[in-house]
């Protein structure tokens, strides 16, 4: 019986632990993005999305 309950909160441990790693991620890549300057913005806005496309 203790075993199924250790393992059932280690379960819930992951859980946790995965969906803070994801949302520190989110947040520290959405404060970067708020926090460029707008000319790295236009920079990065600029960039091709494809690459076989020529220069232009």
């Amino acid at each position: 019986m203790f075993k199924r309950i250790l393992v059932e909160d280690w379960a819930s441990v992951l859980q946790i632990g995965s969906f803070l790693i994801l949302f520190t991620v989110f947040l520290v890549s959405a404060v970067r993005a708020i926090r460029l300057r707008p000319e790295e913005r236009k920079r990065l806005a600029a960039l091709p999305l494809d690459p076989s496309e020529p220069d232009r």
